[in-house]
């Protein structure tokens, strides 16, 4: 659940702000002329995203790495035009609208263009970010449980939650720029966060050149001596994804933040207790749209940093439990493993390689689930009990107790075992067989 909170929310969190800011941009430049610029972006965006979440994931054809690679440079192209043609009208033409367009009149040649850029923006952010959250509710790993399980339910619940949260934050981002009514002030926090994200883009398509792909032999051949900035641009950017998406959220605030602070008092000018009370209702519902964003960075900020941390924190796997050797075979006593808690044993080669192998009780009488600490989907990195719950250490996906002693999925590898005589009964020949898995 908390992974797909922190894993939509890094994944959409820029393209939220950066096309909320562009909506309200164009709302204020053009009316409702430039929402319906948007709003065919984001028809076009969600549509090909679908599109291309199908392909991904039905078919082979799909070269992730070259796509990504050609809408980095596009989004790239398409920012530096954004930010020439808005500079370019809102210079020329500032008190009629930014873009040269009074609203009175039409849109206008510029306001036409700059239009135009918008809704390929927000389609291309939205073509890039997408196509994977669209997709993530029919990969949920739920341990070959399916849908109706309690652990797709959870993950879906995590899916749902980090949507939710980037929807209200959207809507208070939105009313914050309708609210401070400044469409030089949203133009230029516009500009601020796609120079930013293209910053970003710029070291993403980097790393793919410096990586020497094939199908970049139209570009200059990479050498590290020939080229010395490019490897660390790279390194630089593949390393601190994380601080590109906070930095193009912080700059979202800064449109809130002035709202806020113009809002403390009533400036206007009023002619009558009844207009001073209306002017203070609107202060304080001003006020509470940038108290909602700023509650809602927050909390974005705290799923990116804290949250994320606490998934990626180290687990230590539970040391190793006695047992006994007796001729060809491993005997473990019945009555150390019935609590129905996750037991971890090891048997140390010849070749000085540990094989490790767990044994669970599962629910009802007599059935035990026996396997190797290791799966064929994960390797060996082991298994640990949470709560009531064996969870996979590298994945987190959780196990189905029922199905653990069966090959499939990341279940861990069976390992054969009889009981006999009180004790669990595994032949020592399994046990070496095993040791191919944890070299």
């Amino acid at each position: 659940m908390l992974r797909y909170i922190v894993t939509v929310t890094e994944d959409l969190v820029i393209a939220a702000a950066i096309v909320t800011m562009i909506a309200a941009l164009c709302k204020l430049a053009f009316g409702y002329k430039g929402v319906r610029f948007v709003g065919a972006g984001l028809i076009v965006g969600l549509l090909s995203s679908s599109a291309m979440a199908v392909a991904k994931n039905t078919t082979s054809k799909i070269a992730t790495n070259q796509w990504n690679f050609y809408i980095f440079l596009i989004t790239i192209v398409l920012t530096l035009l954004f930010l020439v043609f808005s500079v370019l009208f809102g210079r020329r033409h500032r008190r009629l609208t930014v873009y040269g367009s009074d609203l009175g009149q039409g849109i206008g040649v510029g306001g036409v263009i700059v239009g135009v850029l918008s809704a390929a923006l927000t389609a291309v952010l939205l073509f890039y970010e997408a196509p994977d959250v669209l997709a993530y509710p029919f990969k949920f790993e739920t341990a070959g449980n399916g849908v109706l399980s309690a652990e797709w339910a959870l993950r879906l619940a995590g899916y749902l939650l980090a949507l939710i949260l980037l929807a209200v934050y959207v809507r208070f981002l939105y009313r914050c720029a309708m609210g401070l009514n400044s469409t030089i002030a949203v133009l230029w926090e516009v500009n601020a966060m796609l120079l930013c994200n293209a910053v970003r883009c710029f070291g993403l398509a980097v790393s793919k050149w410096t990586a020497r792909s094939r199908w970049l032999k139209w570009l200059p051949a990479y050498s590290g001596a020939k080229y010395p900035w490019a490897f660390p641009v790279a390194r630089f950017t593949t390393n601190h994804t994380l601080l590109f998406v906070l930095a193009v959220t912080a700059l979202s605030l800064i449109i809130p933040a002035v709202l806020f602070l113009r809002n403390l008092h009533v400036h206007d000018p009023y002619a009558n207790p009844a207009q001073l009370r209306k002017l203070k209702s609107i202060c304080r519902r001003n006020r509470r749209q940038a108290i909602g964003t700023a509650v809602c960075f927050a909390l974005i900020l705290v799923n990116l940093t804290a949250v994320q941390a606490y998934l990626n924190r180290p687990v230590e796997l539970s040391q190793p439990e006695e047992y006994q050797i007796e001729g060809d075979n491993v005997l473990i006593a019945i009555d150390n493993v019935n609590d129905g808690h996750l037991h971890r044993f090891e048997y140390v080669t010849e070749n000085k390689v540990g094989v490790r192998w767990i044994i669970v009780k599962k629910p009802g009488a007599g059935a035990y689930g026996v396997g190797l600490d290791a799966c064929d989907v994960c390797g060996n990195a082991g298994y640990y009990e949470r709560g009531e719950q064996i969870v996979c250490k590298r994945c987190d996906v959780v196990m189905n107790i029922n199905t653990i002693g069966f090959k499939g999925g990341c279940n861990p590898i069976p390992l054969e075992y009889s009981v006999s005589g009180g004790s669990i009964i595994i032949p020592m020949s399994a046990v070496l067989a095993g040791e191919r898995e944890f070299k």
